[in-house]
This record gives structure tokens, C-alpha cells and sequence, in this order.
């Protein structure tokens, strides 16, 4: 399972959005048609299939809750993640405080991440790549050499 590529899409009036074929086509069947969403990071949306979202969990639930930033941390993440099943029409509605954290109105952005989906307001997106023009191609080939890209 893999997500990749960029969508251009919107959300009608009832707040749900649809989910490219291709992503649902890649989504493993244990699913059962099942994401989490929930806040990103940057303002914008993850979206998890329902078999990355458990291990997203492990590794939350691995961290001690003794200490105060692992507990906001764990918190700030868990707090606004909701289960969503995509209907007949491939769409998932967005809870109306998620919408709102990551300023969507109308028109969406769906970006494939691999193991994740990240959903994006356009303008919200097309501002943060400008605030972020500071990524070199020395940052690029750093990050490429630990991968061996």
C-alpha cells in the first residue's frame, strides 16, 4: 500500500470529500474502507488508513505519560482523531473543527505521503511552499544521501 501523486478536489455542502481511486483502489482490504483523520501538522490534515493509524497508536502509547510534553503531545494528537468510513461514492465526511484548523472552505488539495494522506486548503498550501522557499538543493541532497535516493 502506497499513496503518491496530488488531487485537486472539493467538498460539497454535507462537509465530505472524496477520496481519489486511486488511493481507495491502493487501500488493503483489512481496512474495511476505513480512515482515521485527524490534525497534521503545517495545517493541514492526515489522513491514515485504519492498519497505519494502529501503528501510529503504538507508538503514541509508547511513550510515558510521566512526562508532561509526551502527554500534550499524545493529546494534541489523539484529541481530534476521528474514524471514517468511505460510503458507496467513495466520499468520508470531515468533522467541522478539522475543516476549520485547516482552513478549508471549498477546494482541496489531497497529497499521497506515502503511508498517509494529507489533506490541504489550496491557499493554505500555496503559502506555506512560499514561506518554505528556503529549502535548498543542499537540503535536498542531504536528505536524499540518507536515503539513498
Amino acid at each position: 500500500m502506497s499513496f503518491t501523486g496530488e488531487f485537486y478536489n472539493s467538498i460539497d455542502q454535507k462537509n465530505r470529500l472524496s477520496i481519489p481511486v486511486k488511493y481507495r483502489k491502493s487501500l488493503d482490504i483489512l481496512n474495511d474502507k476505513t480512515f482515521v483523520i485527524t490534525r497534521g501538522f503545517d495545517s493541514c490534515l492526515f489522513l491514515y488508513p485504519l492498519n497505519e493509524w494502529k501503528l501510529v497508536e503504538k507508538q503514541l502509547s509508547s511513550l510515558s505519560s510521566i512526562r508532561g510534553s509526551n502527554r500534550n503531545f499524545v493529546r494534541s494528537i489523539v484529541r481530534y482523531a476521528n474514524y471514517v468510513r468511505y460510503d458507496s461514492q467513495g466520499r468520508i465526511q470531515i468533522p467541522e473543527n478539522l475543516l476549520e484548523y485547516a482552513n478549508i472552505n471549498k477546494n482541496i488539495t489531497v497529497i499521497g505521503v506515502i503511508k498517509k494522506i494529507e489533506l490541504w486548503d489550496e491557499k493554505t498550501l500555496n503559502d506555506y511552499e512560499k514561506s518554505k522557499s528556503n529549502f535548498t538543493d543542499d537540503d535536498f541532497n542531504d536528505l536524499a544521501n540518507q536515503i539513498n535516493f
